[in-house]
């Protein structure tokens, strides 16, 4: 038991071991689901521009990208 009470102790250093480990899973888990949030609306923004308007595909204009011309490499 005293080998485990020196694992979770860490010699007085436990508590910002353990606390970095926690934060680092919450980040972790936290940018999972905003990417899955992401991706679902996503989606659901193409699936909508699909089925409205004109249902003919060939019509279907492409964005164009904004990009500033600082970072363009002409």
């Amino acid at each position: 038991m005293n080998s485990f009470h020196e694992f979770i102790f860490m010699g007085k250093h436990g508590a910002y071991v353990w606390s970095s480990y926690i934060v680092t899973f919450l980040v972790l888990l936290g940018l999972f689901y905003w990417f899955r949030y992401l991706l679902k609306s996503l989606r659901s923004q193409v699936k909508s521009e699909l089925n409205s308007g004109d249902s003919d595909r060939s019509q279907v204009k492409a964005r164009k990208l904004k990009v500033d011309k600082a970072e363009s490499r002409d």
